[in-house]
């Protein structure tokens, strides 16, 4: 019986080993192409992601117009751009109603914090007017003190005037004043009011989303002549 040389070298491994390392460097190639792919493929989707949207012009009858952004011209592109910083009407009508909610609907329990909510949505004139005379009317003690519990009912909001940095908006309504220790679910004092707002168009921030700020307020009986001004009663 005779033995064949080997045809491996001495010292070299075993044919499975050999077979094992060039499946491993296989697999090593694979993986660079498809690092490759990502990485093109993320390139693309940035790409796309800063390319600016087409153009749709609705006329007021409904009916819709395609533009291609390459036809829509810059005056028309920047008069978007700046449209889409503007708060929408639903975006007015929240922060009235988030406003309202925190200068009115006074809770001797939770006076003090949300005082301080609304103070934070008005520009700085008004706040430090609006603070100093509740500060001198001691309006904070005074709530904190009468233990009441106020439920708001707002009835209409309506948007009066708009200009491109200022909204003149009118609300009504309905507030009722309670005790806190009451059982009774009757109120103690009910009253209905008409509040004039002066809202300013700011840049949105963490502080301002709404890119929203009060800077006048006005507040008095529905069928006065005149609100009472801010300086006279900036009730809570």
């Amino acid at each position: 019986m005779t033995w064949k040389a080997s045809p491996r070298l001495p010292g070299s491994p075993p044919a499975v080993w050999a077979a094992f390392a060039r499946q491993a460097a296989w697999k090593d190639w694979v993986i660079v192409v498809l690092l490759c792919l990502n990485a093109l493929t993320i390139v693309a989707g940035a790409r796309l992601a800063r390319r600016e949207p087409d153009v749709v012009l609705v006329a007021p009858d409904g009916k819709s117009t395609y533009l291609p952004r390459e036809i829509a011209g810059d005056a028309l592109t920047r008069f978007l751009t700046e449209q889409r910083q503007l708060p929408s009407d639903v975006t007015v009508v929240h922060f009235t109603r988030d406003f309202l909610q925190l200068v009115l609907a006074i809770n001797s329990s939770t006076v003090e914090g949300a005082w301080s909510d609304a103070l934070s949505l008005m520009s700085q004139a008004l706040r430090e007017r609006v603070s100093a005379d509740a500060a001198a009317k001691k309006l904070i003690e005074a709530y904190r003190a009468a233990k009441v519990r106020t439920i708001l009912s707002i009835d209409a909001i309506e948007l009066v005037e708009k200009t491109s940095a200022l909204l003149h908006v009118r609300a009504r309504v309905t507030r009722k004043i309670g005790g806190m220790l009451v059982a009774s679910e009757a109120p103690t004092a009910n009253e209905q009011l008409v509040v004039e707002l002066v809202e300013r168009i700011v840049p949105r921030t963490s502080a301002r989303p709404d890119g929203l700020e009060v800077v006048e307020l006005r507040i008095g009986p529905i069928g006065a002549a005149q609100p009472a001004a801010v300086g006279a009663r900036n009730a809570p």
